[in-house]
This record gives structure tokens, C-alpha cells and sequence, in this order.
């Protein structure tokens, strides 16, 4: 059964959805801003991860470097008694003591926050659409479809002759839910620099729901992780590809004139 669709419908249903919808979208996202907490750092595991990271980018550029220069800093890190990989090894934590500390209960309080506001505002606008648009046909889809989509395109609307194409109030206000969130994320990154999976809540529900969290305890030792750099940093066979760079230049500038 083909039906014609009311022009005034886009007026008075489809746009007033799709804004209170994204308006809606937009509120929640930033009281997630304001309600997120802020994660405690480790300082000491931040340090250890920069000087990891210098140690490595320093093996990758060592070819850049003068052969002083290059001396100076692998003294630095490796030079017995006194190189950073030597004398300050982090002792392995104890997976009990980590196991003990838990998670942070301010992360966790943020979250249920998050997950509360979601939830309390989805309900009311399904409320509202539900109960306001209730029966409406919104919109049909520009290309046939087959009976398997219409129970998923026509929730609220019970006419079993009618065309799967057509598009419900209520699928309507589904469709505009699940995709709000990235359009405002696009809009909001060019005026934040925010995370938008980490802000959202339906993607930190579907995170929680995802298994158990990873025990504590279980990364690598760094004593070997230090070892491993220091033994890298060893081997290096030092190498000044620089060392005749203006000579090659003003040759390859001769040539070409």
C-alpha cells in the first residue's frame, strides 16, 4: 500500500525531532565535560615513559649526530654508576599492592554520572517522541526495500500492508540518536580538542558491558625493559652520515648549473 506524506509533516515532526534531538545531544555532551573527572597520573611511571621514549628516539637519529654529541648522550643513559638505565632501574610492582588499590573511585563515580545523564535524557526524549509523534510516518527511503527492514523502520506504526520504505516517528528519533553524536563531535573538535568516543556514553556503556577490566599487575618488568634499551644502545655501531653534507651540496649544485 503507497501512501502520499503530508508536506507539513517535515515541518511539524521530522525537523522538530531532529532538532530537540541534537540540541539534547549537545547539552548531554557537555555536562559529560563537566561532569568527566580528571584521571590521576603517575608521575614517576610519565617519566619513565619519556625517558624510554628519548632513549629510543636517540638510537633512531644517532646517524644525525656528531660523534660527540652522540657519546655525550649515550653516556647519559648507559655510562656505568651513573647512566639513567643503570642506576635508576623501577622496581617491579607488586600485583597484590595494585590489586589492592583498586580503581579510582572518582573515575568510577564520573562514569556512573555520565551513564545516569544519558540514560535519564534518552528516556524522557523517547517519551516525548513516542508520545507526542505517535503513529507518524515521517519519511520514505529513496530506494525499495525488502518486508525483512519493515519492522525495523516502522516501530509504532501497525499497518501490515503498508510499504517497508516508509520511516516511523519513533525509528526517526532512533536514526537521529545514534548518528547526533558524531556530528556534534565533528563540530565540537573544531572548537576543543576533546575525545569523542571517550565522551561518549553509549560507546563507555557498550566498553563496560565489553568483559572484565585487565587484572593489574601484568605489564612488562622494567628492570628487563632497561636492560633491553641499554644493551640497544650498546650495540650501536655510530655513524655521521653528515659528515661531508656542504661538500656534497655545493658538488651537487655545480653539476646541476
Amino acid at each position: 500500500m503507497g501512501i502520499f506524506l503530508d508536506p507539513k509533516i517535515r515541518n511539524n515532526v521530522l525537523l522538530p525531532i531532529f532538532i530537540v534531538v541534537v540540541l539534547t545531544s549537545m547539552i548531554r555532551s557537555s555536562l559529560m565535560i563537566l561532569l568527566k573527572a580528571e584521571p590521576k597520573v603517575d608521575v614517576k611511571e610519565v617519566k619513565t615513559q619519556s625517558m624510554l621514549g628519548r632513549c629510543k628516539l636517540l638510537r633512531a637519529a644517532s646517524h644525525f649526530l656528531t660523534e660527540k654529541a652522540f657519546k655525550s648522550r649515550k653516556a647519559y643513559f648507559v655510562k656505568k654508576d651513573v647512566g639513567v638505565l643503570v642506576k635508576s632501574v623501577p622496581k617491579a610492582k607488586d600485583p597484590m599492592e595494585a590489586l589492592s588499590g583498586g580503581s579510582d573511585p572518582m573515575a568510577m563515580m564520573g562514569m556512573m554520572k555520565g551513564q545516569m545523564v544519558f540514560m535519564v535524557s534518552q528516556g524522557l526524549l523517547a517519551y516525548w517522541v513516542s508520545h507526542l509523534f505517535s503513529g507518524f510516518l515521517v519519511a520514505k527511503t529513496p530506494f525499495p526495500l525488502t518486508f525483512q527492514f519493515k519492522g525495523m523502520l516502522q516501530r509504532g506504526v501497525e499497518v501490515t500492508a503498508l510499504e517497508p520504505g516508509y520511516v516511523s516517528s519513533l525509528c526517526w528519533y532512533m536514526f537521529v540518536m545514534m548518528s547526533s553524536h558524531s556530528l556534534i563531535g565533528l563540530v565540537q573538535s573544531f572548537f576543543t580538542k576533546s575525545d569523542v568516543e571517550a565522551d561518549d556514553p553509549m560507546m563507555a556503556m557498550m566498553g563496560t558491558m565489553g568483559g572484565a577490566p585487565m587484572m593489574p599487575g601484568g605489564g612488562p618488568d622494567p628492570a628487563k625493559v632497561y636492560k633491553t634499551e641499554q644493551d640497544n644502545l650498546e650495540m650501536i655501531l655510530h655513524e655521521f652520515v653528515l659528515e661531508n653534507v656542504e661538500t656534497e651540496l655545493w658538488r651537487k649544485w655545480k653539476n646541476q648549473s
